[in-house]
């Protein structure tokens, strides 16, 4: 058998009939459904009972107790017979071609352990969609993004071998909450290639019933906890829970999060050379890593990517925390890391500003420019 679908499901039935169509109507056929119910007590066994009775490929178990959500995935990881495993949540909707697609780049790619996609995100029973979350990158980035969060973006759209997910322990019980970002950082460490598809091949849905909403403190807590460690490994320095709070929130300031806002607003621009100077030592430690396994350049990428965010603060709304002077003061490390961008942010800001404002702050930036020549991107002074 290709495919296990595993979904462990608690009191779903509200949205649980839509979820398991999704997974039916596959054009991919070759799978087992293998649906855990964790001890629910609304009407999702009798509406798993009545599916099981109409198609043979679904595989029922039913907690004699409440596991969990990790337990109970590693309980269906035992279980399953399929080659690869297919996550899906009892409250998500699967393109009809996302087993096809995700299928092929496991079969045709031996170094990739997990394929995903991008997402597009409902509220409740509204189908109308609210976001589509863009997270299709080079394998190499995606192992970058990691560092710093769940650059994959959820569970229920990935795909990935069941062989290398056991050989690694499985989901760790250690990391409620965020077992799923915990071993995709696993797969990352053991230099396998993570694929983003640049597809939307799964509808998440949010609603206030969910995991990410209702555990969403203890949910940032361990994500905390974990790219903490992420960092430690690489680069043998212990930063304090505030100063990764930082770092996740560069990278994650322009991405809409389910549960709440905890991470949508950019750092005080005071904080931009602390950033600056730990995105040095950080990349150098990455390139070090990885630059043999991945045949690019792997320095370059990252490169742009900081550039690339650094420009997405600079252009980050006007507000009491980023006065004109500090988007100035963080327009040098747009220069520094990706100089192609800055009369782009530049050019933004002479739009929006009356001329006497712009003159003020074209003064402001040969005076900064002058400074910035002093430095390159390796933090030394340049030749």
């Amino acid at each position: 058998m290709k495919v296990s679908v595993l979904m462990s499901v608690y009191n779903g039935e509200e949205y649980l009939q839509e979820s398991i169509d999704s997974i039916l109507n596959q054009t991919f056929s070759d799978f087992e459904f293998l649906i855990i119910d964790d001890c629910s007590t609304d009407n999702t066994w009798q509406i798993l009972s009545q599916y099981r009775e109409k198609d043979p490929r679904i595989v029922l178990v039913k907690n004699s107790e409440n596991l969990g959500l990790t337990k109970s995935l590693n309980k269906g990881l035992k279980l399953a017979q399929g080659q690869y495993i297919a996550r899906q949540d009892a409250d998500d909707i699967s393109f009809p071609q996302r087993f096809e697609k995700e299928v092929r780049v496991l079969d045709e790619q031996a170094d990739c352990v997990l394929v995903s996609c991008n997402i597009q995100l409902i509220q409740g029973r509204d189908q109308k969609v609210i976001e589509v979350m863009h997270r299709s990158c080079s394998p190499e980035l995606v192992n970058w993004y990691l560092l710093f969060y769940n650059h994959v973006a959820g569970h229920s759209q990935v795909m990935y071998r069941r062989n290398d997910a056991i050989a690694l322990g499985g989901y760790s019980e250690q990391w409620l909450y965020s077992e799923d970002y915990e071993l995709w950082c696993r797969f990352a460490k053991s230099k396998k290639k993570l694929v983003i598809l640049p597809e939307v091949l799964l509808t998440y849905r949010q609603h206030n019933q969910s995991i990410s909403a209702q555990k969403a403190k203890k949910q940032e807590a361990y994500v905390t906890s974990l790219v903490q460690e992420n960092i430690e490994q690489l680069t043998h320095a212990k930063l304090k829970p505030e100063e990764i709070r930082v770092l996740v929130g560069f990278w994650k300031a322009t991405l809409k999060i389910v549960s709440g806002d905890a991470y949508r607003r950019f750092p005080e621009a005071t904080q931009a050379e602390w950033l600056h100077q730990q995105l040095i030592e950080i990349k150098q430690s990455f390139v070090r890593e990885y630059s043999s396994t991945s045949g690019v350049d792997l320095e370059a990428q990252i490169n742009r990517a900081i550039g690339k965010q650094f420009l997405a603060w600079l252009q980050s709304p006007l507000t009491s925390r980023h006065s004109i002077w500090s988007k100035i003061q963080i327009s040098r490390y747009v220069f520094l890391w990706s100089p192609l961008n800055v009369p782009k942010g530049w050019l933004i800001w002479f739009l929006r500003f009356p001329s006497d404002s712009a003159t003020s702050i074209f003064r402001k930036l040969q005076s900064l420019g002058q400074e910035t020549k002093k430095l390159n991107i390796e933090g030394k002074p340049s030749a």
